[in-house]
């Protein structure tokens, strides 16, 4: 005994020499951690000043500094994870989460399933409706706007959601009520996620991969070839038509099929999955790429642009979340989308498609439905109000706050939103820039309900007149406002 702790001491010893050794002048090199992380600044004495030392504060931000930069870091971070998911199958990948027979999910797919991200009926009906008009005003110039909904692992897989998210107790979902909305006001649609779902008990292989967040690299056929077809109705123009040369199969999975499985960092591969992997030809028939192009969609049509876009159409231009520009979006800075004269750039383009998967419904088309439609009505803007709560529905962690907030107070999630944002612009209305006619009369109807006196009155005058609450709200706030500019 007395000899194993000898040695286990020693190969310690000989460990933290490594360990130095590679910290000062790297001797391995490591494969980098995959995901979205930043590591501190490098620890170095220059931080240390004798204030710092006496506080604390030098301690503390060298020892963070140097957890994020000793020797074999990635290996150990590796080395943690596979231990973890090995023994408990637990994976730290923030976001994603391991459900039933090994499927991995992105976490926020199961929160849009169950309807936990659902927006409310008001603000979908005003993204879809001034949706349907800039796609009347587009067809005017002979410019097809065509919206595609693009499928969801969740919705495909809901059998192997894990049982503590409770996928049989969902609710209404964005994406059930924005299809029933596309059709009850005529928007051109396709729906991708209703076209997998057919095929998913015919389909040879799998159209979503285990270890993947996207559609399969198979799937991708299946989904380009079906919105080939629906662009050719749209235009009355012919693309050129790809084929399937081979497909291999391989039990380890290729490229995005397995973006989560990276995610992990482990240090052995996950279990073999099957996957299949098409040999796709295009034929040299350029006179038919006759498109020019504007693509304003999510990461799913990463899988499109290079081996299919550029060979369908003349020209593509890919806004990433309707605000960085393809392929630049990960410099950094990344290149961003200039929305100046905005309607000029929207009528360069032959067709324009805006696609959006399941996941990312709840952000209502990242605003591009909002910004089309003012550009072809020159003048107006949105209140500040409503625009706070665009803010909130795309930032990611703002939004996953709010979820978190509504549930714990038991409060519709559109509701939550609104009560925020109106927070927001409340105590900010000083400061706000360019203030129009609707902000002052949401800054009134705020200072009613926040005088106890003034929202008796106003009560008071809704009951007598028979009316509702909200309508004398909004009768005295004009009424003020007008007040307000004659004595001015």
């Amino acid at each position: 005994m007395k000899i194993l702790k000898q040695l286990l001491f020693f190969l310690i010893l000989i460990f933290l020499a490594f360990s130095f050794i590679q910290f000062t002048k790297p001797i391995v090199k490591e494969p980098p951690l995959k995901g979205f992380f930043q590591l501190k600044e490098k620890p170095s004495l220059k931080y240390f000043t004798w204030r710092r030392w006496f506080s604390g504060e030098f301690q503390k931000t060298f020892s963070d500094r140097m957890n994020d930069h000793i020797g074999f870091y990635n290996t150990l971070i590796r080395i943690n994870n596979q231990y973890d998911y090995t023994l408990f199958g637990l994976i730290h990948a923030k976001g994603f989460v391991q459900g039933l027979d090994r499927y991995l999910y992105e976490e926020d797919y199961i929160h849009e399933y169950t309807g936990d991200y659902f927006i409310g009926q008001p603000v979908i009906d005003k993204k879809l409706s001034r949706l349907k008009s800039v796609q009347d005003s587009l067809r005017a110039h002979n410019i097809p706007l065509l919206l595609v909904y693009e499928p969801g692992k969740a919705s495909f897989y809901p059998e192997y959601i894990p049982r503590r998210f409770h996928p049989e107790w969902r609710s209404i979902t964005n994406y059930q009520y924005f299809v029933q909305r596309s059709a009850e006001l005529g928007v051109s649609n396709l729906d991708l996620n209703r076209y997998f779902m057919q095929m998913k008990d015919t389909s040879r292989y799998p159209l979503f991969p285990r270890y993947g967040m996207h559609w399969s690299l198979y799937g991708v056929t299946f989904a380009v070839d079906t919105l080939v077809r629906r662009i050719e109705a749209e235009t009355g123009k012919s693309l050129p038509k790809f084929t399937i040369n081979s497909i291999s199969t391989s039990r380890v999975p290729w490229g995005t099929d397995n973006d989560i499985g990276e995610l992990l960092n482990l240090v052995c591969p996950l279990a073999p999955t099957e996957g299949a992997y098409p040999e796709v030809v295009f034929p040299p028939i350029p006179e038919k790429q006759n498109l020019t192009v504007l693509i304003i969609a999510d990461s799913y049509y990463l899988n499109i642009v290079e081996d299919y876009g550029r060979r369908l159409f003349k020209e593509q231009e890919y806004w990433y979340y309707n605000n960085k520009r393809y392929p630049y979006q990960n410099n950094n800075p990344p290149a961003y989308v200039d929305k100046i004269d905005l309607l000029a750039q929207l009528k360069k383009f032959d067709l324009i498609l805006l696609m959006s998967s399941e996941i990312n419904l709840h952000c209502g088309f990242w605003n591009f439905a909002d910004e089309a439609w003012a550009a072809f009505h020159p003048g107006y803007q949105d209140p500040h109000l409503y625009r706070i709560e665009n803010q909130i529905r795309n930032d990611r962690e703002w939004f996953g706050f709010m979820v978190n907030k509504a549930r714990q107070q038991k409060k519709a999630l559109d509701a939550m939103i609104r009560e925020d944002a109106a927070y927001m612009f409340y105590s900010n209305f000083s400061t706000l820039e360019n203030k129009g006619y609707h902000d002052s009369i949401d800054y009134i109807i705020m200072n009613i309900r926040n005088s106890a006196e003034w929202l008796a009155l106003v009560e008071k005058k809704a009951v007598d007149q028979q009316v509702p609450l909200d309508t004398m709200l909004l009768r005295d706030a004009v009424y003020t406002y007008e007040q307000s500019k004659k004595n001015h």
